[in-house]
């Protein structure tokens, strides 16, 4: 397999060094009680942007916006990524997410919870390189 080369694009400095040029800007997730929804992903350290009632957003570390909207519950996942682990799991717990025990592994270690609609949360300890 022929070695990957970074993508063309004007000289970086700084904090921009190596930087990818892309992120996830939206996420959506349905929920039968968004509101509901909403106020466990602040709770676990989520930042609340916007409710309407029949839609939420909130906001992850990085910019990317998880939007809720009212429709079928569960059968939904995201994967995420937080600096201690163990403590994530004790804020998740505290907030109801029924959290499986942190399993140790390489490169991240990595618990699985439930939020209350019913969507899978998979969360690993970080794995980002550098500034992200």
């Amino acid at each position: 397999m022929a070695a990957i080369t970074p993508h063309s694009s004007p000289p970086q400095t700084g904090d921009q060094l190596d930087r990818p040029r892309f992120a996830i800007g939206h996420v959506s997730l349905s929920a039968a009680d968004v509101e509901k929804l909403a106020r466990f992903y602040v709770e676990i350290g989520m930042r609340p942007v916007m409710t309407t009632g029949r839609m939420a957003i909130i906001e992850l570390l990085g910019g990317t916006h998880i939007v809720l909207s009212s429709g079928p519950a569960g059968g939904q996942e995201l994967d995420l990524i937080v600096d201690d682990i163990d403590e994530t799991r004790g804020i998740v717990a505290a907030a109801g997410g029924a959290p499986g025990e942190v399993r140790q592994g390489s490169p991240h270690s990595t618990f699985v919870a439930t939020d209350p609609e019913g969507n899978r949360l998979t969360i690993h300890s970080t794995h980002a390189i550098g500034t992200v």
